[in-house]
């Protein structure tokens, strides 16, 4: 291939926002390397293009040995990576006095230190590259809290702390990192998710939990996957998709010791 294209690694590739970037790259002629858990999903990618512009690989990010191969096989594949794109992630909703720590270690495993395991192994790679980029992807909820969150919130509050430190740690390097906080996409990340608590402390379940997200999310996983590949073509630092994050990220910098007090009416109509 024409080592001056560029490449894009992406994890979480077969579904939601990872999927919709997959779409985006190939249409505008970048190479792909599209990683996912789902063997299934990824062999729904294999129409979308030839090997020679996207390369599928069934993946567990959770695997620092195995997202360490990839990275390998990738740049082997390809002659190089200039974009990653740490992606994939789950979700769980359970009350903290009540939450077993295998699911919070389920969790951690792949929303942090799969996040972790991805610039470790691709750092190498990128800093031989003119211009390389890191996409780290956190949340809202990596800027607030909400009960029934504490797992998913202590992983995206590290994520963000981890990239917002890389970052400065690249600073001399031709490596930039940027740090994304979605609010509610149109994904199935809640109806693939852990649930046993609703935003309540109350007792719910996955189909009930998914539903409620559904109708709050108002960004499309399309509209979410373009923002995010702009703002990696473009460096930025920091990206805040939907108006909710853009509100709830104001509030929490103004009333950052008691934005929960001024959020508890909205958790109640919701």
């Amino acid at each position: 291939m024409n080592t001056q294209q560029q490449v894009y690694a992406i994890t979480g590739g077969a579904s939601g926002m990872g999927l919709a970037m997959v779409r985006q790259l190939l249409e505008q002629g970048y190479c792909v390397a599209a990683a996912d858990v789902s063997a299934e999903g990824g062999e729904a990618l294999r129409s979308l293009a030839d090997e020679g512009q996207l390369m599928l690989t069934t993946l567990d990010v959770a695997d620092r040995e195995g997202v360490s191969d990839w990275a390998a096989a990738v740049v082997a594949h390809f002659g190089g990576v200039d974009v990653v794109i740490n992606n994939a992630g789950v979700s769980l909703s359970c009350h903290a006095g009540e939450q077993a720590r295998e699911h919070f270690e389920w969790l951690m495993n792949i929303n942090f230190w799969g996040v972790v395991n991805g610039c470790e192994a691709f750092l190498p790679y990128l800093k031989s590259r003119p211009a390389g980029c890191i996409v780290n992807i956190s949340s809202l909820f990596g800027l607030i809290a909400m009960p029934s969150q504490s797992a998913y919130n202590a992983a995206k509050f590290a994520v963000r702390g981890y990239s917002e430190s890389l970052r400065q740690d690249l600073r001399n390097t031709s490596v930039s990192v940027v740090t994304v906080h979605p609010g509610g996409i149109k994904t199935n990340i809640a109806r693939n998710g852990r649930h046993f608590h609703n935003l309540h402390g109350e007792r719910s379940d996955g189909d009930t939990m998914a539903a409620s997200f559904d109708e709050v999310a108002r960004t499309s996983a399309d509209s979410a996957a373009a923002q995010i590949l702009r703002a990696a073509q473009r460096r930025r630092r920091r990206l805040l998709i939907g108006a909710d994050a853009k509100l709830l990220d104001w509030v929490q910098r103004c009333f950052p010791a008691s934005y929960d007090r001024l959020l508890r009416p909205l958790l109640e109509r919701a």
